[in-house]
């Protein structure tokens, strides 16, 4: 523990330290494990999880991915 941020709250003490929420550390923490799934370094494979959308609407590039159910 830092001395002198026992007391205060949480938001307090992440913006004393500057840093981020546990949501936000998890967000970011799920965009790379996708980045590595499209990229093929995860052991998890794409497919899993998503589906490429080929429906033509991704603004130049080919990989706008869709959740499956």
């Amino acid at each position: 523990m830092v001395p002198g941020l026992k007391k205060l709250p949480y938001e307090e003490r992440l913006s004393e330290l500057k840093l981020w929420t546990l949501e936000l550390r998890r967000v970011r923490a799920d965009l790379i494990e996708v980045f590595k799934m499209v990229r093929e370094l995860s052991a998890i494979k794409l497919e899993t999880f998503f589906q490429l959308d080929n429906n033509g609407r991704t603004k130049g590039h080919q990989w706008k991915l869709k959740k499956t159910l």
